[in-house]
């Protein structure tokens, strides 16, 4: 297990954090193509602002990925030299990678948290990443995605497979479709943890106009961690914005170093989404649709997609097909 280890990091106390998750969601809108200098760009800047950790983006060996799409050993060695001991160093693992216990060995030294996102049917294949980090000694954070579709018997479900597994550090829950409103979000937390005892996150995204908003209800709820982005870049209609994130902290914790200056030297930092999509991000968060349909659904439908999702209900769907179906009835 890595409980222990994970304890020295500033990220595990028992006080309320902020998780940077810029490289890694601004990421969706550019492929991930964020060049040296603007990795170190942010990750000092952020580092410098007392963020608690910071995720780089996504961890993996194959071939012809660009920088915060693999997050090799020498860039994390690199960054681990830059920040020294200011901030945690957190990436992303998607659950197809082949070999996540040679990934966690060659980046273990400088790498504090992996971020395992799983649906619930993908649990138990999370988990089995998550035995893979600890076996590494790298703390694990199951990221339960698409909690607008998930009913309360599931949650507890989810809450209780974490808990008994022994490898969860951190239990997440993303609102990855920026579909919940916050009386959900609010119920939701307070379900999952009179289940889940460790630390328990939030992650936002602005679809509906609530990612400064949730992540109160959050912790109100319950949460210890919120996840914010520098000038809220993220996938869609984007994520609660850092500087937001980190004076929700403060309401909580005055006390908290943190420092916002440093942030204003990212204010022109940027990987824009088509203005043309927005309004389409917004429908599919009114919808309880996944954003990463949006595209397949402007292929099929061009400029008329805006005005079929318009007509269609709010439904938890779980398959583009379903959407589909609905548009086309």
């Amino acid at each position: 297990m890595s409980k222990q280890r994970v304890c020295q990091h500033r990220l595990f106390t028992d006080g309320h954090s902020v998780l940077d998750a810029t490289l890694r969601d601004a990421g969706y809108l550019n492929n991930w193509t964020f060049s040296r200098d603007d990795i170190f760009r942010v990750v000092k800047q952020v580092a410098q602002a007392g963020v608690e950790a910071i995720e780089i983006g996504y961890i993996s060996d194959k071939p012809d990925r660009s920088l915060a799409a693999c997050c090799d050993a020498d860039l994390l060695y690199a960054l681990r030299e830059q920040v020294g001991g200011l901030t945690s160093l957190a990436v992303m693992i998607s659950l197809d990678e082949a070999n996540p216990d040679r990934l966690f060995a060659s980046r273990r030294q400088w790498l504090d948290l992996v971020r395992i996102p799983c649906t619930l049917e993908q649990l138990p294949q999370a988990l089995q990443v998550a035995e893979a980090a600890a076996r590494q000694g790298v703390a694990a954070s199951l990221n339960l995605v698409n909690i607008s579709t998930l009913l309360p018997e599931q949650f507890i479900d989810a809450a209780r497979q974490a808990q008994q597994s022994g490898v969860v550090d951190v239990f997440y829950l993303a609102d990855s479709r920026g579909a919940c409103r916050p009386e959900d979000v609010f119920s939701i937390v307070g379900i999952v943890r009179e289940y889940w005892q460790g630390l328990l996150g939030f992650h936002a995204h602005d679809n509906t106009g609530f990612a400064n908003v949730n992540p109160l209800m959050a912790l109100n709820a319950g949460c210890q961690l919120v996840d914010g982005t520098v000038n809220g870049l993220g996938l869609g209609s984007g994520n609660t914005k850092l500087q937001h994130a980190m004076s929700l902290v403060l309401q909580y914790e005055p006390d908290k170093p943190y420092c916002f200056k440093p942030l204003d030297e990212l204010r022109d930092f940027d990987a824009p989404m088509p203005v043309e999509k927005s309004y389409l991000y917004y429908l599919v968060g009114a919808k309880n649709i996944a954003q990463l349909w949006v595209e397949p659904l402007v292929e099929r439908y061009g400029n008329k997609a805006a005005q079929y999702l318009q007509g269609i209900p709010r439904k938890p769907y779980t398959q583009l097909e379903q959407v589909i179906r609905e548009i086309e009835a």
